[in-house]
């Protein structure tokens, strides 16, 4: 082998020594970081920093300063920091010293770079060089300083392989850590949180119009009611719901053959009243008796026929016509059929299919304060994407009960639109806006009413 190679034979194992190191370097910083991210708690990520970044950096001592909550939170060698320990008192003025510099820059330090009893008492403490790395994460005022300390001066290489540890323990630091309490919050979020309050305090004063759902349904506006005219029975329906119909057109019948046979019976007895009376009036002209009985036997004739006249009245009130054009409103035929009505009892109604309007049932939990001609939006069950507009005229001051067995106001409104009404019986949901009030109220309005009614105030 030739003389030059021997010569480079050192320079290639020297090559090889420094990548072998470069290797171990980034296999210890790889597990240090490893180890910051498995920590649970920020008590065992410090102790993890202040002991085992020492495989991969050599240092004597390492200590960890909380700047925001102005406490030592670990020191390498020690698993309990004593607060009261001489050691750490001393810390305690240094690090207040070194967390001044709010510039996050990482710093060598001597006892030449401090003031007053820090100073001179480093040598009793410390080695001649530290370091000072402020901790933060995400670019925002650091919340931790490390300090290690050895008896050599600081490389280039180290201080920027600290700088990387740091900003990687900043981060774990960030996560595991609780928030800081307002008070102690950076002033930039301070000033971030009172502007966002005081927008919502203004937003909760801006005047809304107050709104609520109610069910609603449409009604005949003027609607004539069809009732019985006689006691009866319904025997027979000549039309179905929601027909059209004309004026004198059948609607419906009564049962006839009850009335028929007491028309037949008062007939025959009219026949033998009028018989009898005939009777006495030819015996009158010979007997002074029969003579008292004529007066008394034509009232009976006279009572007789009046009864006949009234059941062929009733007879001719069997049969109830429209007494205009329309359409029959009413529920079901078979609800009627053989059903007994008496005088007066509503039956059904002809409307006019256009002279309707709105008939809206606001719950009570929903009331709100409204005014004559209020905005009325209405929502069909068949079409609720277009809604069509009315105008509120009336507004009932009492609460009844609903065929849902519920307490709610009764409203009526009157569409806008003649050209665009829907048919009667339609249902669907009503929006009545009130009168205008400050949001927070609006948002309020049903928890205070519910609070309210839970303490019985």
């Amino acid at each position: 082998m030739s003389q030059a190679v021997w010569n480079r034979l050192p320079s290639m194992t020297e090559t090889m020594a420094a990548s072998q190191r470069q290797l171990t370097a980034l296999a210890t910083l790889l597990q240090l970081e490893k180890s910051f991210r498995n920590a649970d708690t920020a008590e065992a990520l410090a102790y993890t920093l202040v002991n085992d970044s020492r495989g991969l950096i050599e240092f004597r001592q390492a200590a960890l300063w909380q700047i925001d909550g102005a406490q030592v939170v670990a020191v390498s060698g020690l698993a309990v920091v004593d607060a009261n320990a001489p050691y750490i008192s001393w810390l305690k003025q240094l690090f207040k010293q070194l967390s001044a510099d709010t510039s996050g820059t990482i710093r060598p330090l001597t006892a030449e770079d401090l003031k007053g009893d820090c100073a001179d008492d480093w040598p009793q403490w410390l080695p001649a060089h530290a370091v000072w790395l402020p901790v933060s994460a995400y670019g925002a005022t650091p919340q931790a300083g490390l300090l290690l300390a050895r008896e050599s001066a600081w490389t280039g290489g180290e201080l920027y392989l600290l700088e990387h540890v740091a900003d990687t323990f900043g981060h774990a630091w960030a996560a595991l850590s609780p928030k800081p309490p307002f008070w102690k919050q950076d002033w930039l979020t301070k000033k971030r949180l009172m502007i966002s309050l005081a927008m919502l305090f203004c937003l909760l004063w801006i005047p809304v119009r107050q709104t609520a759902l109610a069910p609603a349904s449409v009604i005949p506006a003027h609607p004539t009611i069809i009732r019985a005219a006689i006691d009866g029975v319904v025997d027979r329906f000549y039309v179905q719901p929601n027909d059209q119909v004309t004026k004198d057109q059948p609607l419906l019948s009564l049962e006839e053959e009850t009335i028929k046979n007491k028309l037949t019976v008062t007939r025959k007895a009219l026949a033998v009243a009028e018989a009898e009376y005939r009777k006495t009036a030819q015996q009158a002209m010979f007997d002074m008796d029969s003579k008292a009985q004529v007066n008394i036997l034509k009232s009976r004739t006279e009572q007789q026929e009046a009864e006949v006249r009234s059941m062929e009245d009733w007879l001719a009130r069997i049969d109830i016509k429209a007494p205009h054009a329309g359409i029959a409103v009413f529920s079901d035929v078979n609800d009627w059929i053989g059903k007994p009505v008496t005088v007066g009892e509503r039956i059904l109604m002809v409307a006019d299919p256009a002279d309707v309007e709105l008939e809206v049932q606001l719950p009570i939990a929903d009331a709100i304060n409204l005014e004559p001609d209020s905005k009325v939006q209405f929502f069909l069950n068949v079409d609720p994407t277009t809604p069509v507009s009315a105008v509120l005229y009336f507004s009932a001051y009492q609460a009844e009960v609903t065929p849902d067995e519920a307490l709610a106001y009764r409203l009526k409104a009157r569409f806008k639109q003649a050209d665009v009404l829907p048919r009667i019986g339609l249902k669907g949901t009503a929006k009545v806006f009130g009168s205008r009030v400050p949001f927070v109220y609006y948002v309020l309005r049903r928890p205070l009413a519910a609070l309210r009614q839970w303490m019985g105030m």
